[in-house]
């Protein structure tokens, strides 16, 4: 179950990274980033935490005693090419060591080793957690992941059957369906497509009940812009109008559309 898990650190990633750059303010601000969120993040990485003086920071070795360091405050700054030791100097200077001209000229501006803050520094970090899963994956994989679903269906575990369609919808770049052909208690996915003019439409589409633990899909593309898409992705989902599949077939389909991929 390698892939399961290593499909669910993606998701986990992801989110973390969200929530990150979703906690900052904008430059000045004295808005706080959501730092534990990022020790999370951090977590799923080579970075270890190193603690000099006041200074949370966190060192990734890429040669003897030298690397990337990040420091855990508002402006998460990403330096490389250099040691903890150097880091806080210029970021916690302590009295005695201003005298020196050399130390007051790295105090005064960091640009000759930092590499990019705020944001940058998160994408920078959840690229290298990405980086370091395996998510290939065999027909045996996928077939694991469809009898979780159907096993979650048969034992109306809802939060088993969500889960699994949340590592579906990571597998096929599923996104979800504007608010406004949305449905009460319905958690709806599909497949994105651009057309002209920004508009967008999706196709195949899943809608999943936590409540009453119901299970559909349309299997064609829909249009969210066109009118009829008001009509019918809510009357799919309330029993109006037949669905193209519904129940485990709804598994069996996403794991042939995770095949073809």
């Amino acid at each position: 179950m390698a892939f399961k898990e290593n499909l669910k650190k993606k998701i986990l990633t992801n989110r973390l990274s969200q929530t990150v750059c979703q906690s900052m303010g904008s430059p000045g601000s004295m808005q706080k980033i959501d730092k534990e969120s990022m020790r999370k993040l951090l977590a799923l990485t080579p970075f270890v935490s190193e603690k000099r003086r006041d200074l949370e920071l966190y060192f990734r070795e890429l040669e003897p005693g030298i690397g990337e360091i990040i420091s855990l405050d508002n402006e998460l700054p990403l330096y490389g090419k250099t040691n903890v030791d150097d880091v806080a100097l210029r970021r916690s200077p302590e009295v005695k060591e201003m005298v020196h001209i050399r130390n007051i000229i790295k105090i005064l501006s960091d640009k000759d080793i930092r590499i990019c803050k705020g944001s940058d520094t998160v994408h920078h970090v959840q690229n290298l957690a990405l980086g370091l899963l395996d998510l290939s994956f065999s027909e045996e994989d996928v077939q694991a992941l469809v009898d979780d679903g159907i096993d979650a269906v048969a034992r109306e575990d809802s939060d088993a059957v969500l889960e699994t369609l949340e590592l579906f919808v990571e597998l096929l770049e599923y996104k979800p369906v504007p608010a406004a052909v949305g449905v009460r208690d319905y958690v709806i996915y599909g497949d994105q497509h651009e057309g002209g003019n920004g508009r967008k439409s999706y196709g195949p589409i899943v809608m999943y009940n936590d409540k009453t633990n119901v299970l559909k899909m349309i299997k064609h593309t829909v249009s969210v812009d066109d009118p009829g898409a008001q009509t019918l992705i809510p009357g799919v989902a309330l029993g109006e109008i037949e669905p193209d599949a519904e129940g485990i077939e709804v598994f069996r389909f996403l794991k042939q559309a995770a095949l073809a991929k």
